[in-house]
């Protein structure tokens, strides 16, 4: 009976000690999910016929997700927005939802590749502050601009890293966007 009892606190012990981690894993990768998610969201909104309210114009838009790092407090939200005047990128006053990082989370890196410049996300200097990524009806592709670009130069694919808070133990998340509007969550 002494023995039985010795294993199971010992088991008890183990998972005690080990669920902080494994709470911390599940949050990330729910938030993650869910981040992918809005960008679906504008995907499906894009290529659908979703009209926009009127108080954003009333058309049948482009929607889109606007993520910036530029500062501590844009890390901690996704805008998910209808493009009513049609350039790609977000402006003040088009945001249908605002969806907000908590527990410490942070969108902490956007990345971006083109093949005709052979840019890739294993160099830096592909690294921006703001992506916006929008869809069009009637094609499922992604058009992915950066730094509110002017030019309508789309991208082949974009990162988004989502980091847990300063001092876990776990690792980044990433969401990959593809120009064939695929969107993909992994931990690589």
């Amino acid at each position: 009976m002494l023995v039985t009892i010795s294993i199971i606190a010992i088991i008890s012990s183990i998972v005690l000690i080990s669920f902080p981690t494994f709470a911390s894993t599940i949050v990330l990768e729910n938030l993650t999910h869910e981040i992918a998610l809005v960008v679906r969201q504008a995907q499906v909104y894009g290529i659908g016929i979703k009209q926009a309210q009127q108080a954003l114009g009333g058309d049948f838009p482009s929607y889109g997700a606007h993520f910036d790092t530029s500062t501590d407090e844009s890390q901690k939200q996704v805008i998910f927005f209808a493009d009513v005047d049609g350039d790609g990128i977000y402006s003040a006053g088009e945001e249908v939802e605002t969806f907000l990082i908590q527990r410490g989370n942070t969108i902490s890196g956007l990345c971006y590749e083109h093949a005709s410049t052979s840019a890739d996300c294993t160099n830096t200097q592909n690294d921006t502050n703001v992506i916006d990524i929008t869809f069009t009806r009637p094609n499922p592709t992604a058009h992915i601009n950066i730094n509110a670009d002017s030019l309508k130069v789309d991208r082949d694919s974009a990162k988004i890293t989502v980091s847990p808070p300063d001092g876990s133990e776990i690792g980044n998340r990433f969401i990959y966007v593809s120009l064939t509007g695929q969107i993909a969550v992994t931990s690589e």
